[in-house]
């Protein structure tokens, strides 16, 4: 079976961008990777897989003309698109009162601002697709009110919300927006949470347990999936059950 189905994947040098992407190419998806810089790891993942079913698209999300140039080049080379994970972010965490608004202001331009132009720039493409789907990776930070949560759980929250707001619009269109919000993760994100803040989401978890990527990747497949064609607007949470 040829690799005819194509997906759109940001932050994929990232360890679940990485996982997400192979999971992809192994239910035959050709793939288009954006990345903001490669590391050894993604260099090993690209040698591992033919240039005929990877493309690399290495740009800065603050970098709005970058972005602009790049969407060019994949109306230039594909008639459709089938799959968008937005699944780029910065994570950061600081008291309000301590934080520059500048910082809030890049966080939001990467985890929030830059992902919705991708959206909005690659709308035409998807829906050239019979089965299109934008699945946004968010965060259960989204519905947190911790302290030092307003970066990056604000940015968040809006994903949500946008989650919703593009479902409604884009349904007439047929495109299926929804979003996922895991808890911790065994990953380098996860690592570069602080104790404190990942034992109390682990505390706050039914489950008290971090999460595997693949339990995210599980529901990416599903998503995309004609089993899940009437699930569309959802925020789907993998945080083991939590009161917030």
């Amino acid at each position: 079976m040829s690799n005819n189905k194509i997906a759109f994947i940001t932050g994929s040098a990232g360890d679940l961008g990485i996982e997400i992407a192979k999971k992809l190419i192994e239910k035959k998806y050709k793939l288009i990777c954006q990345i903001r810089k490669t590391n050894k790891k993604f260099d090993k993942f690209k040698s591992q897989n033919k240039k005929d079913i990877l493309e690399i698209l290495a740009f800065d999300l603050l970098n709005e003309e970058k972005i602009h140039s790049s969407m060019k080049k994949i109306f230039k080379k594909y008639n459709k698109i089938d799959a968008l994970i937005i699944n780029a972010a910065i994570p950061h965490g600081s008291i309000f009162e301590m934080t520059k608004i500048k910082m809030i202001r890049e966080v939001f331009e990467i985890n929030f601002f830059s992902q919705l132009l991708i959206i909005q720039k690659l709308l035409k493409l998807l829906k050239k697709s019979k089965n299109p789907s934008i699945i946004n990776i968010s965060s259960v930070a989204g519905f947190s009110s911790k302290k030092g949560n307003i970066s990056y759980g604000g940015s968040k929250a809006a994903l949500n919300y946008a989650t919703k707001i593009l479902a409604n619009e884009l349904s007439s269109q047929k495109i299926r927006v929804n979003a996922i919000a895991p808890s911790v993760l065994e990953n380098k994100m996860g690592n570069l949470m602080s104790e404190k803040s990942k034992k109390e989401l682990i505390e706050n978890s039914f489950q008290k347990k971090i999460f595997k990527m693949s339990d995210v990747i599980g529901l990416i497949v599903f998503l995309l999936s004609s089993k899940s064609s009437s699930i569309n607007g959802q925020i789907l949470r993998v945080d083991g059950g939590m009161e917030i």
